[in-house]
Formats: structure tokens, sequence, C-alpha cells
């Protein structure tokens, strides 16, 4: 799908020509330049690099010596890596993009366009997971095999590498790419070495300053039992990150919830006469006189969708589509960081290697989410909603989006949530390597990781003002809409919280949550090589792993069966947001409003005591989740690498297979029959031989030809392998979980040359191709109840029949009911292409020569046929619905560019970094919307660091400099805004002191 129409900065495309036509003018200049240094160095003139450019050096000759596809960055110096954040650096590297978490620092990546999901991080040789929170709108909690990198500082590694291609002897369930991180080692360094650094952060929209701390010492010595080092490192970070901004929560259309209220004298009255709720022919409720003018009512109404096909007869207002809860957002992210490393290492002589590199991090957040919205938009007539709202005036765009709307008997409310939530992460990993002989090497591996992701509180509560007159929306204007609320929100006694009215009025709302997330890796792994001759390398080896996931989550909460205390008024349990919409454009912006001081509010009304004196604050134990996936694999290779001389040109490369049986056992609690919770088990396993074939050509004047084939999997997410099941049978849907699910495979191609046309420099253009031969997605389908291997049981529970008897039951063993679940689907292509340039510019005379730049461009193509509804196998029409798109979270195009300049004393540069708009989800059309998606982006940060000394150097960076927004829709036809967000920009000052 191109997103040709959607809002924000497309591609650049122009830039890069121009950029693209300048470095090729300078490639020639600087391959004649490289004669004159040749000549330089022989005759005893050493130029020493440092840095920058020292790091890319050394990522640049290990690429050049690597026998696959891979990309590397490399520590500048002691505790400092390129960018903040891991994330951020890893987007200098070809092919990845960055998706930022809240507050705007880098969280997960997609490499290649394929998701988070599709990448396994792999941290000093063994595979690990971390999993943080997040916003409901940016996927709330991370339950799956997607790597969060914001739990750890940068500053605790000293080299990343992203490997693209596969390798035998490298562990399988990339789809994507596998990333290796490594932290510093003592033998690393020469000798006693350290470092302290300390930096102030600042934000824009925050308006505070926060620290970021770093050290490091190592040591070495010599032995009476060899050589032994040691060394340990820490780093802290503490940040209040802020985003101010507009969300619509989902878009639904005019007909949801039961519509709208009906002007006097509609020909079809909605909604019918209530004496309860006080609905009459003149009235939508008590107080809520029906609108007199018929003329914007009518102009909803009159829009209607058949939603893709698949309803015969649409409603009314089916086609008129608006936000479900327009409301502004404050957003506020709290967070402590803390990770520290550890490690000893021991020669006993030069044949054999010992390593335990310990790892921890500790990453506490504590989120605030402040809402002022209209919720009537998303409730229907039991709470006295949408159906008690009367529409003043309605005004739609070209495109059939909702532009301005006005209303009244709108339900306005305050919503605040505290999300309290800690990720700790823990390794420790013991390797062991033995020259037996010249020729034969043995090395070995015990690792354990583990992550636990502990959210003790997720409390909201929510204040009411029900119906109010003269709410209206204006989507006329870039960025965020205007929303007049028609009423004062900064004050409190305006709103109300307590129990619900006789008629269905609501009064406010509170809701609580208790999560915890598990993920314990174990590996094991031997491995030998045997140098054959000196073409022929042999290698072997056997591993085994065994992942543990837990996942367990209880609700608390609802609408209050009791008020507040005697005496007690929202005036006192309430805070004012400030300083609102500085950034958002202004203009009739509310730049303030009440909403719940959660401390003040616990004190009065404590929901979070989890006790009977507070009523709906207990858990709800029977709505539990529990679940558990346990995975075993056992893995064994085989593989040769060669080095040989075909029709006169040199080969290197390495080829083998490897071969994994994967067992997985899960669990997940169910309610019987009865009611009761009962463990599910369900036991699944397959196999599969994975063959891997890399080899690279050395052609003259250093040009490196590489292709690389081979065959890789990406096994299905915890979450979705759970065996779930809930039935209703009234309405005659399941939805089970699929533990039996096998993984996403694919064969993939790689094709890239490499032209090191001169030292410190090299330009590359490859192409890739994956034949993803599997996917895995959510379906719908019909089939009998006897077919899902659940009890009969479940169907008799009200106490009806399923053998004649009476009353018989609505839903019998032989009923087709709708199943939903995850299934293995077909698959499809992925192609693209990648550009990178590494351009020194030392060519240049005099002081040009410190500057250089780095520019690299990835265009993707990937369709995945997604199935909007499974065909009945019983019937004899075929009604398989299916739609082509993009994967999910793949950009087709991104780049990244950096200008640097470094002398001895000086060192800065700037960078350029665009992804192009991505789906968030493919609808399918089912509710009137195809997709949702992101739009493009592209950010620029800054950095710079001057040597006081040779001990002491200065630093600054900023990030995000063009402030640049946050922005979801929906529907590439209208494309509504779902979320737009400001984040302001960052900078930091810091000082380093190394010894």
């Amino acid at each position: 799908m191109t997103q040709t129409h959607h809002a924000g900065p497309r591609t650049p495309l122009r830039l890069i020509t121009l950029a693209v036509l300048a470095l090729a003018g300078a490639t020639q200049a600087q391959a004649q330049e490289q004669a004159r240094q040749n000549n330089n160095d022989e005759a005893g003139t050493t130029v020493i690099v440092t840095g920058f450019r020292e790091s890319l050096n050394n990522a640049l000759n290990i690429k050049k010596n690597s026998d696959g596809i891979i990309d590397i960055i490399k520590a500048e110096d002691i505790s400092k890596f390129p960018d903040a954040n891991l994330a951020e650096s890893m987007q200098r590297v070809p092919g990845v993009s960055v998706a930022l978490g809240d507050g705007g620092e880098g969280k997960q990546i997609t490499v290649r366009g394929l998701n988070a999901g599709f990448t396994r991080v792999r941290i000093n040789g063994i595979e690990g997971s971390s999993a943080t929170g997040a916003s409901d709108i940016n996927g709330s909690t991370n339950r799956g095999r997607a790597f969060d990198f914001s739990v750890f500082a940068a500053e605790l590694f000293n080299s990343l590498a992203v490997r693209k291609t596969s390798d035998a002897s490298v562990e399988e369930g990339s789809l994507g790419a596998t990333v290796d991180l490594r932290t510093a080692r003592p033998f690393d360094f020469k000798g006693e070495t350290g470092s302290i650094g300390v930096q102030g952060l600042y934000n824009t929209i925050s308006e505070k300053t926060q620290p970021r701390l770093t050290g490091l010492y190592t040591n070495r010595w010599d032995t009476p039992i060899g050589k032994v080092g040691a060394l340990v490192s820490v780093a802290y970070a503490k940040r209040s990150a802020i985003e101010d901004g507009y969300e619509a929560v989902d878009i639904v259309s005019a007909s949801v919830n039961g519509g709208f209220c009906s002007p006097v004298g509609a020909a079809t009255q909605n909604p019918a006469n209530n004496a309860v709720k006080g609905v009459t022919a003149q009235s939508c409720g008590f107080g809520v006189p029906r609108s007199s003018d018929p003329t914007a009512y009518n102009s909803v109404i009159g829009r209607t969708d058949n939603y893709g096909g698949t309803v015969a007869n649409p409603l009314p207002g089916s086609g008129a589509f608006h936000p479900r809860i327009p409301r502004y957002r404050r957003s506020q992210t709290d967070y402590e960081r803390l990770g520290a490393t550890g490690t000893l290492q021991w020669r006993p002589d030069r044949e054999t290697e010992f390593n335990l590199d310990l790892l921890g991090g500790q990453y506490k957040n504590r989120r605030y989410d402040n809402y002022i919205e209209a919720i009537s938009f998303g409730r229907d007539m039991s709470e006295n909603g949408k159906g008690q709202t009367s529409i003043v005036d309605a005004q739609f765009n070209n495109n059939g989006s909702w532009t301005y709307g006005k209303f009244n008997g709108v339900d306005i409310r305050s919503e605040g949530l505290v999300d309290v939530y800690s990720t700790l992460f823990k390794q420790g990993v013991l390797t062991a390597k033995r020259d037996v002989t010249d020729k034969l090497t043995v090395d070995a591996m015990f690792g354990v990781s583990s992550s636990r992701l502990s959210n003790p509180m997720r409390a909201t509560v929510q204040i009411d003002a029900p119906n109010v007159n003269g709410f209206s929306w204006d989507f006329n204007r870039p960025g965020v809409p205007l929303l007049n609320f028609g009423m004062d929100v900064t004050n409190p006694n305006n709103f109300s919280f307590g129990t619900q009215a006789a008629d269905g009025t609501v009064h406010g709302n509170f809701v609580g949550r208790y999560l915890l997330t598990t993920n314990q890796l174990k590996t094991s792994s031997v491995n030998a090589s045997y140098e054959l001759n000196d073409n022929f390398t042999l290698r072997a080896g056997l591993s085994e792993r065994k992942n543990t996931w837990f996942n367990y989550e209880v609700p608390s909460g609802g609408i209050p069966t009791q008020g507040l205390p005697a005496g007690v008024n929202l005036s006192d349990l309430t805070r004012q947001i400030s300083n609102f919409g500085r950034t958002l454009g202004g203009g009739g912006i509310p730049s303030s409003w009440a909403a719940i001081d959660l401390d003040k509010f616990l004190a009065v009304y404590d929901i979070e005591c989890h006790c009977s004196k507070v009523p709906l604050s207990e858990y709800q134990l029977a709505s539990q989740t529990k679940r558990e996936v346990k995975e075993k694999i056992d893995a064994v290779f085989f593989a040769t690498d060669f080095k040989l001389n075909a029709w006169g040109l040199p080969l290197r490369g390495n080829a083998g297979v490897r071969g994994a049986d994967t067992t997985t056992t899960a669990m997940q609690l169910i309610k019987d029959p009865a009611g009761a919770l009962v463990p599910r088990v369900v036991e699944h396993s397959y196999r599969d031989w994975l063959p891997a074939f890399n080899v690279t050509a050395t052609l003259p004047k250093d040009l490196l030809v590489r292709f690389s084939a081979g065959k890789t999997l990406s096994r299905a997410e915890y979450v979705d392998l759970s065996p779930s099941a809930s039935i209703n049978v009234s309405n005659q849907s399941v939805s089970v979980g699929n533990p039996t699910l096998d993984p996403i495979r694919a064969d993939t191609y790689d094709l890239q040359a490499e032209w090191y046309y001169a030292k410190n420099a090299m330009i590359s253009l490859g192409a890739f191709h994956k034949n993803i031969k599997t996917f895995i997605q959510r379906t719908s389908e019909l089939m009998p109840y006897s077919e899902l291997g659940l009890s009969n049981s479940y169907l008799t529970a009200g106490g009806c029949s399923i053998t004649g008897g009476t009353p018989a039951c609505l839903t019998q063993p032989d009923t087709e009911v709708t199943v939903s679940r995850m299934v293995n689907t077909k698959g499809g292509p992925l192609d693209g292409f990648e550009f990178n340039w590494q351009l020194p510019f030392t060519f240049l005379p005099g002081a040009l020569s410190n500057f250089g730049a780095l520019a690299n461009y990835t265009h993707v193509r990937s369709k995945i046929t997604y199935i909007t509804r499974v065909d009945n196998p019983k019937t004899p029409a075929n009604e398989q619905l299916t739609e082509v798109a993009n994967f999910v979270g793949l950009s087709p195009n991104a780049y990244n560019a950096t200008l640097y300049y470094e002398d001895r004393k000086f060192s800065a540069r700037v960078s350029v970094a665009h992804r192009s708009g991505f789906l968030r989800d493919v609808l399918r059309d089912q509710n009137g919307s195809d997709h949702s998606f992101a739009d493009p982006s592209t950010t620029v940060g800054f950095s710079a660091s001057y040597n006081v000394t040779p001990q002491l150097r200065l630093s600054f960076e900023a990030q995000n400099l063009t402030a640049e927004p946050l922005r979801y829709g929906k529907d590439t036809e209208r494309n509504d805004t779902l979320l737009y967000a400001e984040r302001g920009r960052t900078y930091m000052l810091g000082l380093n002191y190394k010894f």
C-alpha cells in the first residue's frame, strides 16, 4: 500500500539524489588520494585516529572480514556509544528503523521491514528478553518476544552487531536479524583503566534537568595461575518525559453504540421511549431536549457503508465516522534506569581462556496519563451515552471525514491513570575456550538470562460531567484538532464521582490491574572446530535452550457503588494540569483542566487496597489470566569454512546446516462449566533443518561480492501459543488460543557488492529476497462445536439439553459456531535493496580532511495476503475474503545520513533519520476502515565533544531538533487522526574523565 496522501513529511528524494551526486564526485578524488597516503605511510608518516572515526574504522574492518552480511557499531571511547540509546544507535545500520516508546526514546527496532517480534537479541552470546509497559495506544504491555532496548543504558556496551544473514552456528529464531550486544571485558584494555561520566538532560516540554551517570573500572594482572582481569561498570539515568497531544482512541461509525438522538419529528425515533430514562418524543432523557433542527442529523444518518461488502443492509449513519472518545492527553513518564556489568577473565595459558560475564539492569517507571475527553461517543444507552447526544452541526470533507461537529447532551470526563511498573533483568554467562592442538579448538558456554516485568499498580480514576451542551470538534487545521468542551473544565466542582443514577447516568469510574510477566532463558552449548587444511575448517556444535514464559493478570474496579465520604468534595481531591498545549498551536486549546490527584484520592477512597472495605476494589479472581509457555529447543549444527580460488577469484565463506527440535508445553487457566478455573495443557513439537550458505568473492581493487542463502524461522508469540478458551453460547462464538502453531518459515537470499575504494571508505549496494512461506494471523471461521475438542458441559451449564430434552440448548454439539483463533496461513514475498556509503573526507586539504559522512538508504516491498473471513468448507459457496497489504510495521523507505567532523580536540556530527509511513494494523474494512498507520517521520540529532585535556572530555547532545511530532491515522482514504503527540527537544551536557 502506498500512503502518498498521508499528512506529514515525505522522503526527500531530491536531497538524496543531490547527496549521491556529490559523494560520487568525491569518490574518484578519494581513490586518487589513497595512493598518495599509502606512499606517506611507507615513508613513516603515521596518522593516529581516535574517537568516532576510529570506531567507524574498526567496525568497517570487521564487516570487511566477515563471511555473511553484518553491520557493526563500536563504542567511540570508554562508556561512549554513538547515541544515548541503543535502539537509536542501530538506526545507523542500513535497513534498521526505530520504533519510539512513550517519551520519544527508542524502544524497539524493525529490520528490513520486519517488526521487533522477528528479531532476536543476544547479549554476550545468549538470547535475552526484556519487556516494559506502554500507554494503551502504543500497545500497552509488551508480553511477547520483542526486545525493549529502553531497559538498558547504551554506556554498558562496547559493540553491537546486526547479522542479516543466517549461519548454521547462530541460533535460529530470527526472520529479520540477529542482534549481538557485547559488554566490555578487561582484556579489551591495555591495563588499569577507569572512566567517570556525568550528564545533565533537559527536555523542552517537561522543563526539567535530570542526571545521567556512568562509571567503569578495569585492571589486569599477571599471576602464578596466569593472566587475570576484572571489570565493573555502572550506568544510571533519571528522566521525566512529557507528551502533549490528542487521541481519538478509535474511529467508529455514527451507528455504533445505538446511534445519536434523533431530532423532534424524525421518521424513526432514536432512542425509543423509556420512562425510566426519561426518553420521550421531545427529550433524549431527563433534562436533555431533542434538537428541533433535523439538518445536521440527516446529513449524518444519510451516509452508509457496507464495510467492504460484508454488510447487506448498512445501518443509517454507518458511513459517518467519528472519534470514539475525542480527548486531549498529557502523558508524563518518570523513569529511573540502573545497570551494571561485571566481568572476570582468566587465561591460564595461551591456549585457554575463561570468561564470566554478569549483567544486571532495572528500569523503574511511573507513568501519568491524564485526559480531558467526551465519553458519550463511546457509550451506549445502558450508561446514557450516545443515544442522549444530539447533533447540532456536522461538516464533512471530500474524503468523507467528519471535520466539524457540534453537539448537545455530551458527557465530559476527566480521566487520570497512574501506571507503575519495573523491569528487572539479570544475566550470567560462563564461556570457556581451549586450543587443544594447533588445529582443534573447543569452546563451551552456559548462560542464564531472566527478565521480570512487574506491574503492581495500574490505577485509573474517572470523574464525569453528564449532559453538557455545546461540545464541538474541529479538524480543519493540521496537527491537533480543536475541542471545545462546552464547560469550564478547570472547575473540579463541575464533575462528579459516585454511584450510577437510577436512570443510568454514570458519575465516574475506577479501574485497577495487577500484572506480572517473566521470561527465563537457559542456554548450554559446546562447539568444536578443526582446521582440516589451509582451505577448509570443519565446525560442529550441540546446544540446548530452555525458555519459560509466564504471565499473570487480574483486574479490579467498576462503576462505584458508594460515593465520596461526607464532607469531601472533588476540589479536595484534584490538581490542575497546567501549561498544556504550548507546542500544539494554542488558539482555543485549553491550557489546563481539573484532574484527580491520586495520592489525595487514595487517602479517602482507597481503590488500591483491593479489600472488602472498598467495594469493587477487590481483585476479580474469576477473571484472572494465568498462562505459561515452556519451550525446549535442542539443536545441532555442522558447517565448514572454506577459502578457495575459482576461476582466478579468491572465494571464502561457509556452508552448513542447523537442525532444531522444538517442543512447547503451553498452559492456561480456563473456566470449566461450573465456573471454576482449571488448567488446560497442550504439548506441541516440530523439527526443522535449516541450511545456510555464505560466500564472498574478492575482486580486484578491493571489491567484494557476497551471496548468502538459507532457511530461517521465527517462532509464534507466547500469547498466541496460550491454550485459552472463551465460549459464548448465546452468541454462538468461541475464541481460542492455538498452542499448535508452527513457526513462520522463510527462504532467504542476499546479494551484495562492497567496494573498499579507499582507506576506511566503503560503498555498497545489495538486494535481498525473503520467500515467507507461512504467516500467522487471526481468523474467524464457522465450524461445528464438536470439532473444537471442548466439553459439551459448557453447552449445558445453564440447565438446557443437548439430548432432545427441554429446554433445548441454543448451541448444540453440531451447531456451527464462529471460531476466532490464530492460525498458520500463506505468507508472501519480501524484497528490497540497501545502499550504504562510508566516506571520510581525507582527500580534502587541511582541516577539511577531518570531515566525513555516512549515508544509507533501504527500500523494502512485501505483500501479505490477510484473510478477512475464512471460507466455510461445509458450504458450496466460496465466501473467503482476503486483502493484500504490507507487513505490519514495514516502512517501505528508510534512510539515515550523518555528517561529522573530528580532530584531536574537537568532534561534532549531525544526523538525520527518516522512515516512511507504516501499517499498525490491517483492519480489513469490516468496520469501515482499511488500516491504521503511522505517518512518516524524520528526526534530526546533533552531538559534539571537546577534549579539554587528554583525560577530560566535555560533551553536548541534542535530540529531535526539529521537534518531530508523532501521528497515527486510520483509513487510508479518510486519513482520520488517531493520535497526535508532541515530545519536544532534548539536550544533554556532560563531562567525562578517564584515567
